[in-house]
C-alpha cells in the first residue's frame, strides 16, 4: 500500500510540475517530465456536443514536443492552469490517470475548460508516456482596470 501511495503522490507532482513550468512560461522544463517516445494530443470536444473529439494537434518523441510546448509559451502571453479532480491509477510501474483543467489566460482574459487523460512510467522516476487534452470550451472575461 505504500508503494501505492508513493506512486500516486509522484504522479500528482509530476501533474502539478507541468502545470508550474507552463504558468511560469518555461515550457522548455516540461520536455524532461515525458519519455523520449511519449505521444503529446490536443483535442477539441465542445462541451454540449455529443461525438468524437476532432485531434487539433498531435506530437510524438522529446523533440516534438518540446518545439510545441516551447513556442506556444514563449510570447508575452501567461497561461495558468489549474487542475482539478486528479484520479490516479497505477498498475506496477504503469498508471493512469484523468484530471479537469481550467485555465486563465493573461492578458487576453480567456479561459477553457478542458480533461486530461494521462498515462505514466516509471523509469528512473515517474513520466508522461502519453498526455492527452480534450478542450471542453472556452470562455472570455474582462480583466479588471487599472485606474
Amino acid at each position: 500500500m505504500s508503494e501505492q501511495l508513493d506512486a500516486r503522490a509522484a504522479i500528482a507532482d509530476l501533474v502539478h510540475t507541468y502545470a508550474l513550468h507552463i504558468r511560469a512560461g518555461n515550457g522548455a522544463s516540461c520536455v524532461e517530465l515525458f519519455t523520449a517516445d511519449a505521444v503529446f494530443e490536443v483535442r477539441e470536444a465542445p462541451l454540449g456536443r455529443h461525438g468524437v473529439a476532432v485531434s487539433r494537434t498531435r506530437l510524438t518523441g522529446h523533440d516534438a514536443i518540446s518545439s510545441y510546448l516551447v513556442r506556444a509559451s514563449g510570447s508575452d502571453t501567461r497561461v495558468c492552469p489549474l487542475i482539478h479532480n486528479l484520479l490516479i491509477r497505477v498498475d506496477g510501474p504503469e498508471a493512469t490517470s484523468s484530471c479537469i483543467m481550467t485555465s486563465f489566460v493573461w492578458p487576453s482574459g480567456q479561459q477553457f475548460i478542458g480533461e486530461y487523460e494521462d498515462s505514466y512510467k516509471h523509469e528512473t522516476t515517474w513520466r508522461f508516456t502519453s498526455r492527452v487534452f480534450t478542450m471542453l470550451g472556452q470562455f472570455s472575461y474582462a480583466p479588471a482596470q487599472q485606474s
